[in-house]
């Protein structure tokens, strides 16, 4: 046949109702529902992702949508957003299919088997606007839920979160789910805490949430319980949890990683203190690290001191790239007062390039680690005042001649120190 005489609307139907194509490698449990996902502002790899999963729970998943189908699957695409793509289609009555939001088919993971299909799961008509608390409506410019992007690069957040109380208890969800390496409820969770960070408003019903991308089922159980009751009893329960208290302190460890506490909790260790003190313990290079300097690396660290660390990189770069950029990246960028660590990135505008920058710029540093201590032994045990220039015996108020490192650690009394033994 040539396709090129074929009408646009029959090459529509040839191309969105194929017949049924459905994974054969997982046992079908549940013959009753026929799943369509759709890949519009899900992508490729995610959707992908979700049929492989739904299917190995026994739920019938078609690539293509066909006949056959009854519930259909959406994720951020509004009611009329799905009528137009069904259109697109050429599907004629879409009244046969469910129009399901994704929260349905995470709760159907979650169950391992079909749930209902409330009102809460149904994509329907809905308002979408919504009001700033304490603001006379006539003076409130309108805010469209449907138009808040699922991405975050498409939205402007700031650290003025409105929905703090909502956020915190999502953060700790996602943690715990982290820690059972459960990725999609993890990211359930996360991705929702994202999304209440950017609103301007704070929420305080449940209509505030209707049309925003990320609101799953777990994630509306959640605000509706701390709407109602001022807290989470599932985040509660979470930070009262022995494995979750016992993961947050490990990992907390820089080297140790949710493998690693999985490890030593099952063999029966609950805190850093049975962990160092268990001497059977192999611990990796990074772990050994990570506990020597444990509170340096679990410290906060100030605006004022990530500024100062700064300006001595800086320093340092420019030493070895005279052109070189130095820039504050992270949390401080973002406006933070306070962080864990400080973020850099580093570019050089000209032409030069140096692949051992990194390497020079750290070994600086450990000679300078050393170079503080010998000036601070020159000082205290030996009454001399040790510089980049010269040193001054403050006693007999003369400058030593010395033409080399060697007699400089002859004046000192010490014995010569190589280079590479320097590594403090």
């Amino acid at each position: 046949m040539d396709r090129s005489r074929t009408p646009a609307s029959q090459r529509k139907r040839q191309k969105g109702m194929h017949s049924p194509k459905f994974s054969c490698s997982y046992e079908i449990k549940f013959n009753n529902f026929v799943i369509f996902i759709m890949q519009r502002k899900m992508g490729i790899t995610r959707r992908t992702f979700l049929m492989e999963l739904a299917r190995s729970k026994g739920f019938r998943v078609e690539s293509e949508l066909s006949d056959s189908v009854t519930h259909i699957v959406a994720e951020n695409n509004s009611y009329p957003e799905v009528l137009d793509w069904l259109k697109g289609q050429a599907v004629g009555d879409s009244s046969r299919f469910e129009l399901l939001d994704i929260s349905w088919l995470t709760a159907c993971m979650e169950a391992g088997r079909p749930v209902d299909s409330e009102m809460k799961y149904r994509l329907m008509e809905q308002a979408d606007r919504f009001p700033t608390l304490n603001t006379p409506e006539s003076e409130v410019p309108s805010f469209t839920a449907s138009k808040v992007s699922q991405y975050s690069c498409q939205r402007k957040t700031t650290l003025n979160n409105c929905n703090k109380k909502f956020t915190d208890a999502f953060e700790i969800m996602a943690e715990n789910y982290e820690f059972r390496e459960n990725e999609i409820f993890c990211l359930e969770f996360l991705r929702a805490s994202s999304v209440l960070k950017s609103l301007p408003f704070p929420v305080t019903r449940m209509k505030d949430i209707q049309g925003l991308p990320c609101m799953g089922d777990q994630v509306r159980d959640v605000i509706e319980e701390i709407i109602e009751d001022g807290e989470s009893s599932r985040a509660k329960d979470v930070l009262n949890d022995e494995r979750y208290k016992s993961f947050k302190q490990f990992t907390s460890v820089f080297g140790v990683g949710v493998k690693t506490s999985e490890k030593w909790f099952r063999m029966g260790l609950r805190t850093l203190e049975e962990v160092k003190a268990d001497k059977t313990l192999k611990l990796s290079k990074m772990q050994r690290a990570g506990f020597l300097y444990y509170e340096d690396l679990v410290s906060s660290v100030s605006k004022a001191e990530a500024d100062a660390v700064s300006l001595i990189v800086k320093n340092t770069v420019c030493t070895f790239l005279p052109d070189a950029l130095v820039t504050i990246t992270g949390g401080f960028r973002r406006g933070k007062k306070i962080g864990h660590d400080i973020d850099f990135l580093i570019t050089n505008p000209g032409p030069r390039e140096d692949d051992e920058l990194l390497h020079k710029v750290v070994d600086s540093w450990k000679k300078q680690q050393f170079g503080r201590d010998l000036r601070r032994y020159a000082t205290h045990e030996r009454k001399m005042m040790l510089d980049n220039h010269a040193l001054y015996d403050k006693r007999k108020r003369i400058f030593l001649k010395a033409g080399s490192e060697e007699e400089i650690f002859a004046h000192l009394g010490l014995d010569y120190v190589e280079p590479w033994e320097r590594n403090a």
